[in-house]
């Protein structure tokens, strides 16, 4: 198979984006014909949805390719983890509890970190591949 390790960090977010898309619904139907673009938890839940879909495709894109190219699966599951517990993190983290704010920070850049790494493999397997 060409993209195993692709395959299983893509079901798992796939399932944390229709959680987050879940919590968007609840908020929905909680505040519809109350002010929706008032509501902190509805706009918060609205912001964590949209940072998800905003970086996780590209995420994933960057997987593939670097799996595609042959990347280790060490390298795959290390940058497969970051992107999923730094989504997690971030989600978790923008509850209003003590430390959210702590575990938001990590989340994103665990998200950013991952970007920049995968983005780096794929101008090394570029490079390596114009020898």
């Amino acid at each position: 198979m060409l993209v195993h390790v692709t395959l299983a960090y893509a079901g798992m977010l796939g399932l944390l984006l229709v959680i987050l898309s879940f919590n968007v619904m609840q908020n929905w139907v909680r505040v519809t014909g109350r002010g929706q673009a008032t509501d902190l938890a509805m706009r918060r839940a609205e912001r964590l949805l949209s940072s998800f879909v905003e970086y996780v495709p590209l995420g994933l894109v960057l997987l593939t390719l670097i799996e595609l190219k042959g990347a280790p699966a060490l390298v795959l599951h290390i940058l497969g983890i970051m992107l999923l517990v730094g989504r997690v993190l971030h989600a978790y983290g923008s509850n209003e509890m003590p430390g959210a704010g702590l575990m938001r920070f990590i989340g994103a850049q665990m998200t950013f970190l991952m970007l920049a790494v995968a983005s780096m493999a794929c101008l090394f397997y570029f490079a390596l591949g114009r020898i």
